[in-house]
């Protein structure tokens, strides 16, 4: 191994000795070229206050910040008040360590510009007025529950025309009129001139009438192909002779019922999902409407059988038919319909409410809106199932003499409804058909509810009947 040389003074002070046209000495002219940065700035500003109109509101941008050399203390980075002042007290005392390079001294006492933070400020959130929500707090006390009068007082005895009905085809007429296929074969046609005014197709009311029963007997037989039922061999004679195919497809291609003119596309407001098929809809409604209602009636779904592919078209899988339309309909025991809505989604625009009727929720509006033609303080009897039941449905029908019985939901009662849970039952040992009612009043209505226990337990909730008597 070599020995290591020792160097003198000399070689040393020629190692330390900074080379020219190194990247120090290029760090060592910044100080010239500050001193001309702070000058070039003096003289911008000099032009701004002597001629303001130079600048205009949109040069300036919010989130950039130009140091001014003016203002030290924009320029300096301000440390806390307990460090500024322990920095001061060592600088006042003498250093007994070795000098530091002045180009690093240079470098640390260069003005630093106190970068601006970038405030984003949020945009504004459209304010949705608050939906009243009515008290649930109410005191339910376990006791015996004193039902009011409700001795049906209404007529319920069919009149003509409906006496006078023979025939599966006059019973039909009667809602489809002659109004209404008027009304069908005159929008087609305007809808086959819309569609190709060099083509018009002229729907009449007998043409429509062959129509319609020829769809009716499509369900009886149904085929793969609907061109099958006027093959020569598949066909049905009865539908060959009534309409040929050529007529039929027409008339398919052009069925309108209601003005596309008067069509608002989605977004806008007033728009009406079902417009298309509106008209229909009212006058059945208004025809079931019309009919004399029995004492007990009751609000449920009913699913319409479809494989359309739409936003209609719903899942129920409870039903017979799990897939196609949902219907809201008011029945009687009998199964007759007085009233019904094609359900859409769960509305509750205060368009569809009356000025008289109160907010309680999407659920129990439908009850409200499905009993507007249910005649008032003539004692009729509506039931219902836990979709529905609230305790201030049942209040306000009551209030129109409207009396009501359905399944409801324990949350549904408020808090202060201290029933039993199943668990308790089981562990109680109680026997089927144990059953416990209490009473609350809601809104100045006494309401009942009635815990029965089956194979599980149910909760039941009436404005006229409670526990006793017990059958």
């Amino acid at each position: 191994m070599s020995r290591r040389k020792n160097l003198n003074s000399d070689d040393i002070q020629q190692f330390l000795e900074i080379p020219s046209g190194s990247e120090d000495d290029l760090e060592l002219s910044d100080e010239h070229s500050d001193d001309d940065l702070i000058r070039i700035q003096d003289l911008v500003l000099n032009e701004v206050e002597t001629c303001p109109e130079v600048l205009q509101d949109d040069f300036f941008d919010e989130n950039v910040s130009i140091p001014s050399p003016r203002s030290s203390s924009s320029m300096l980075v301000i440390q806390p008040t307990s460090s500024s002042s322990n920095t001061a007290n060592v600088a006042s005392q003498p250093s007994t360590s070795r000098q530091v390079n002045p180009r690093s001294s240079r470098v640390a006492s260069r003005p630093q510009a106190v970068p601006t933070p970038r405030i984003i400020s949020p945009s504004p959130q459209p304010v949705r007025p608050a939906r009243p929500k009515p008290k649930r707090e109410y005191i339910w006390r376990k006791m015996d529950f004193q039902p009011p009068d409700t001795t049906f007082t209404g007529v319920d005895v069919l009149e003509q025309p409906y006496t006078t009905f023979e025939t599966p085809l006059q019973y039909f007429l009667h809602f489809f009129d002659d109004d209404l296929l008027d009304h069908i074969a005159e929008e087609s046609t305007k809808y086959s001139i819309q569609k190709d005014c060099s083509k018009p197709v002229l729907v009449t009311n007998t043409e429509l009438k062959k129509y319609l029963g020829i769809c009716l007997l499509l369900g009886l037989v149904p085929q793969p192909n609907i061109r099958m039922l006027w093959n020569s061999i598949l066909g049905i004679p009865l539908i060959i002779e009534t309409m040929t195919l050529g007529n039929f497809e027409k008339l398919r291609s052009v069925i309108h019922f209601n003005d596309n003119i008067n069509y608002k596309p989605r977004g806008e407001p007033g728009r009406d999902r079902l417009f298309r098929i509106r008209p229909l809809l009212e006058t059945l409604r208004k025809k079931c409407q019309a009919v004399p209602k029995r004492e007990t009636l009751s609000v449920d779904e009913q699913m319409c059988a479809t494989k359309a592919c739409n936003f209609l078209r719903q899942y129920l899988p409870n039903k017979p038919h799990k897939w196609g339309y949902k219907l809201l309909v008011l029945c009687d025991d009998k199964g007759f319909a007085y009233d019904f809505e094609i359900y859409f989604g769960a509305e509750n625009d205060p368009e569809l409410r009356l000025p008289d009727e109160c907010v309680l929720g999407a659920s129990s509006n439908i009850v409200v809106r499905l009993c507007r033609s249910v005649p008032r303080n003539q004692n009729y009897k509506i039931f219902f199932d836990n979709y529905y039941t609230s305790p201030e449905l049942i209040s306000y029908l009551a209030k129109k003499g409207i009396h009501t019985l359905g399944t409801v939901n324990k949350g549904r009662m408020g808090m202060t409804l201290k029933m039993p849970s199943q668990k308790e039952l089981t562990a109680a040992k109680r026997p089927r058909g144990y059953s416990e009612g209490w009473v609350a009043t809601v809104d100045a209505v006494p309401v009942s509810a009635v815990l029965w226990l089956d194979s599980k337990s149910v909760v039941l909730a009436s404005s006229f009947v409670g526990e006793q008597p017990k059958y």
